[in-house]
Order: structure tokens, then sequence, then C-alpha cells
């Protein structure tokens, strides 16, 4: 009785001792194993509580420290996300700009044409002029030639109007009219002719500036022509850039979005882990009552 009361209060380090015989002696057997057999168990029981206890710690505190590495890398991945949000808008920004100054260079382009075809044309007008002043400088010649030999005429007039004497006086006054003409028109003719021979230096002047400009003009429109084709890869560059940086946004949603889940997972993992901890301490604390 005294092994039982033992047993009953928790003490498993008792037997029953003495030598019995009969039935007692089987009952002092069966106790002592029993008594044996229950210490041996309580023993693995605090054993297996106490493992279980240390591996839940180490799962909550891993947890828990893999819970906080989750929030900390949404925390980067949403910065991430945040700043690939605003180079795609930048880079799609630059694309724009881009594109308007690709359309702004084909419109210098073809207004550059358009002045080097007008260039083109003022050159042929002033072909046309320096033409039509060398013939008008022949025109002029054969006026000035006329007019020598009308006032050649008019002094051979004046002389044989001298012999006639009273008789030719009117014809005397017709020739020196005659002369005076003459020699107005060889001045306007020498004036005519100084005008045209400096319109002439001055459109070949201008003719030579002309070429220098439309030769100018050519260069400008084969360097617009480079920059509107550079400007039109940037455009299509960004355009590839901005697309591509929309994909990697996505991908890094998806990123933190799984980051997110790990970090509740987490979260969860610590919490059963810490949960399974109090019970294997609640267990180990209830077998250690028992005295081994």
């Amino acid at each position: 009785m005294v092994v039982l009361q033992a047993m009953a209060e928790g003490d498993l380090g008792v037997s029953m001792q003495g030598s019995y015989e009969g039935d007692y002696a089987v009952m002092q057997q069966a106790i002592n194993s029993t008594v044996q057999a229950m210490h041996q168990l309580i023993s693995e029981i605090v054993t297996a509580a106490d493992q279980v206890a240390a591996g839940a710690q180490q799962v909550s505190e891993g947890s828990m420290s893999l819970s906080q590495g989750s929030t900390e890398q949404a925390s980067s991945v949403e910065e991430l996300s945040a700043s690939l949000t605003q180079i795609a808008a930048q880079t799609r920004q630059n694309a724009g700009n881009a594109s308007q100054a690709n359309s702004l260079a084909n419109t210098a382009s073809d207004d550059a044409d358009r002045g080097n075809s007008q260039m083109q044309a003022m050159l042929d007008a002033m072909n046309e002029i320096n033409t039509a002043s060398a013939n008008i400088a022949k025109i002029i010649k054969v006026i000035d030639d006329i007019a020598f030999q009308t006032n050649i005429l008019a002094l051979n007039a004046a002389v044989e109007a001298a012999r006639a004497g009273q008789h030719g006086k009117g014809f005397a006054v017709v020739a020196e009219e005659v002369r005076n003409l003459a020699a107005r028109s060889a001045e306007a003719a020498k004036e005519t002719t100084e005008y045209i021979e400096t319109t002439i230096n001055k459109v070949t002047g201008g003719t030579g500036i002309a070429n220098e400009t439309a030769e100018s003009m050519q260069k400008i429109i084969g360097e617009i022509t480079q920059v509107a084709e550079l400007v039109s890869q940037i455009a299509n560059a960004s355009n590839e850039q901005a697309s591509g940086i929309a994909q990697i946004n996505q991908g890094i949603d998806q990123v933190s979005k799984v980051v997110q889940a790990n970090s509740a997972t987490s979260e969860q993992s610590a919490a059963a882990s810490e949960e399974l901890r109090q019970q294997a301490q609640y267990l180990t604390d209830n077998v250690r009552r028992f005295k081994l």
C-alpha cells in the first residue's frame, strides 16, 4: 500500500521490497514492473518534450527572422517597383519627346528641301538675268555704234551745209540737232552700259553667294536627315526600353506578392511554432511532477 500511495503522489522512485510468496510475490513483481515501465516512459516523454520545445523554439526564431527578412524584402521590392515605375514614366516621356523631335526634324528637312528648291530657282533666275544683261549690253553697243555713225553723218552734213552757204542754213540746223541727238544717245548708251555692267557684277557676286548658300543648304539637309534618323532610332529604343521596364515591373509585382505571401506564411509558422513550444512546455511541466 505504501508503494501504491507513493506512485499516486507521483513518486516513481519507489519499489516493493521484501520477500513474498504466492499472490503477493506476483503482485510485487507486477508493481515493480509497472513502476519501472512508467519510469522509463516518463523519462522518454520528458526527453521528447524537451526536444520538441527546443525544436519549436528554433523554428519559431527562424520563422520570425524569415518573417522580418521577408517584410524587409517586400519593402525593398516595393521601393524598387516604385523606382521602376518612375523610370518607365520618364522613359515613355523621353520616347514621346524623341518622337516629337523626330517630327520636327522631318519638318525641318522638308522646309530645307523647299528652301533649296527656291534657292535653285533663284539661281536660275539670276542666270537668266545675266543672259538678259549680256544681250542688252549687245543692244546698247549697237545703239552706241549707231550714235557714233550718226554723229559722223551729222558732222558731214554740217560741213556740206556750210559749203552750201545761205541755202544750207536750214539743213545745218537739222544737222546740229541730229548731232546733239547722237551725242545724247551715245551718253545714254554709255550710262546704260555702266548700269548694266554694275548690275552684271552684282548679279555675278549674288550668284556666287547663292551657290555657296545652296551648298550649305545641301549640307544642312544631309545633317538634318542624319539627325532625324538618329532621333528615330532613339525613339524606337526608348519605346522598347519602356516596354521592357513595364515587363520587369510586372515581374517585380509578382515577386512582391510572393514575398508578401512568404512573410504571412512565416508569421503563421512562427505563431504555430510558439504555440507548439508552449504546449511542449506545458507537457514537460506536467510530466516533471513525477519523481524519477
